[in-house]
């Protein structure tokens, strides 16, 4: 048990899938609310690019890399909970972002059992545009199934970018899930506030059943691409379309040939974009990605980028190989998202 301040702390876990919107969640609390926050910020890879991406605030940021809090509430998990209860000045809330491929409701249990915390939700963000494939997708779809099933509230993110049709069919989706399910439709601009309101009722003795729980690690791969170097702006198209389809997200800063500012780049299945990114002194490329477990080697996909940087004099046809499966990019069309526009955060 935690020694801490008898006075408890709410805690609230922001879930869902890898590109589903949890950072700009994140950053609308913080630039909108004057409460003091803890934000812990738990990154499946093993570099926390979500934490660098935080907005700046009066309370404290802390990361939990390289694995899934769900798989195992570790020592690390517990010690910086500890800093956060021993803090000389007490925090208002303490905001745990869920890794993508986490279950948001194996972290909240913690509040369940540490006296000095109070659970007060477990939010869930959904990407409208994606969440009707991800369900029925068999490499991943009990994975974001499982999200939804303690959440207490629903985000139907990036709404903006579907016709009516489209976002009916979206929310459909994630009705037939769970009776009951309380569902706002947000976008970039639009979030809401934190809920606020009575306690959620539930014993600090119950626990959800430990079978058949899913091990992340086993089902997801991580993957880091670091260079001091810069990428050629359509040479790094070129590679982005060979990257194979195992890989689920990419996320990082990056340096383009003669820009002077880092760039953002973000992916997600084929869609990609690449906006100013609002980070100090970022020198070369840090990128992180997630995959199926049958994701290629490292280095191989280091290859395909590495075919994109401004120190390769040539650039054959990409390609890779994996489970007798050819990726393979030759031209330039390509699937990049409309300039500004930021749909995976």
């Amino acid at each position: 048990m935690i020694t801490s301040p008898a006075a408890t702390i709410p805690v609230t876990v922001v879930g869902g899938f890898l590109g589903a919107g949890k950072t700009t969640f994140l950053n609308h609390l913080l630039k909108t609310s004057g409460a003091r926050y803890a934000v812990l910020v738990n990154d499946f890879g093993a570099v926390n690019i979500d934490a660098s991406l935080i907005a700046r605030h009066d309370g404290a940021t802390m990361t939990l890399t390289n694995g899934c809090v769900c798989c195992s509430i570790g020592g690390g998990f517990i010690e910086t909970l500890g800093k956060i209860l021993d803090d000389k000045i007490p925090f208002d809330h303490i905001i745990i972002e869920a890794s993508g491929v986490g279950d948001p409701w194996r972290i909240a249990e913690i509040a369940l059992v540490e006296p000095s915390l109070r659970l007060n939700a477990v939010i869930v963000l959904a990407d409208a545009s994606r969440i009707d494939s991800l369900l029925m997708d068999s490499r991943v779809g009990d994975t974001v199934r499982n999200q939804f099933e303690r959440a207490d509230l629903v985000l139907l993110n990036k709404i903006d970018l579907l016709d009516r049709a489209s976002a009916r069919a979206a929310r459909n989706a994630i009705v037939s899930l769970r009776d009951g399910l309380n569902i706002i439709e947000t976008s970039q601009h639009t979030m809401p506030d934190l809920p606020v309101g009575p306690s959620r009722i539930v014993s600090r003795f119950s626990a959800s059943e430990a079978i058949d729980v899913a091990n992340h690690e086993r089902q997801f791969r991580r993957w880091s691409y670091r260079r001091n170097d810069a990428f050629d702006r359509v040479r790094l198209e070129i590679a982005l379309e060979a990257l194979p389809p195992q890989l689920l997200r990419l996320k990082g800063h990056c340096r383009l040939a003669g820009e002077a500012n880092a760039s953002l780049l973000q992916m997600m299945g084929q869609d990609w974009s690449l906006t100013p990114a609002d980070v100090a002194e970022q020198t070369g490329i840090l990128l992180v990605g997630v995959g199926i477990d049958d994701l290629p080697d490292a280095a191989d996909l280091d290859t395909i980028l590495d075919r994109a940087l401004t120190s390769t004099s040539d650039v054959p046809s990409i390609s890779i190989m994996n489970n007798n499966s050819e990726f393979q990019s030759q031209g330039t069309q390509f699937h990049s998202l409309r300039e500004g526009q930021i749909p995976c955060r």
